[in-house]
């Protein structure tokens, strides 16, 4: 699954949804300086979800906050 990108003004919210064997989806963001590549240091989210549509639409939520956390 590739991973999605949201700008911010400063920095980068790389976002990744991976399918995790029979149990559902699972989520993760990195946050990164504008234009740096993407970094180690993984939110991942606790929650295994059903469908992949949810993971990507709970996934985009945490990314926009912290984007808006950094302005």
């Amino acid at each position: 699954m590739a991973d999605r990108i949201i700008s911010g003004r400063t920095h980068d919210a790389y976002m990744t949804v991976r399918d995790h064997i029979a149990d559902g989806w699972v989520t993760s963001v990195c946050i990164v300086p504008k234009d740096a590549p993407k970094g180690e240091e993984l939110i991942k989210l606790d929650t295994v979800f059903e469908r992949e549509d949810v993971a990507w639409e709970s996934v985009e939520r945490l990314a926009r906050a912290q984007l808006n956390n950094l302005k």
